[in-house]
């Protein structure tokens, strides 16, 4: 289990800066090549259930209207790796069952 707890010294340490995350999306498009509408979300979300990683980021891609692929990494956004990028998005996507909103959020 991952556990990335910020330092009380540093509020910042563990932030998602703006530039590493344009890098993700950057590295996500440069290995997908999806169509120029696409639109490419990295988003993370914290889980307490069981099992579950403390904190899992999501990339998302919307290639258009029912047409959104998914990879899921169990680590923040801060932790991610161009490598680590390329490797999962070289497997297959998780083709969500429900809608998902423009924040890449599961729909009822």
């Amino acid at each position: 289990m991952h556990r990335f707890i910020p330092s009380p010294d540093d509020p910042a340490e563990g932030q998602p800066d703006p530039e590493h995350t344009a890098a993700v999306k950057r590295w996500a498009t440069e290995i997908l090549n999806p169509p120029p509408d696409s639109v490419i979300t990295l988003h993370e979300t914290a889980c307490v259930d069981p099992g579950c990683p403390l904190v899992e980021s999501v990339i998302t891609v919307f290639d258009g209207p029912g047409d959104t692929r998914c990879w899921r990494f169990t680590r923040p956004r801060v932790a991610l790796t161009k490598l680590m990028v390329r490797q999962t998005l070289e497997t297959p996507p998780e083709r969500p069952a429900a809608g998902v909103d423009s924040a890449g959020s599961l729909q009822p």
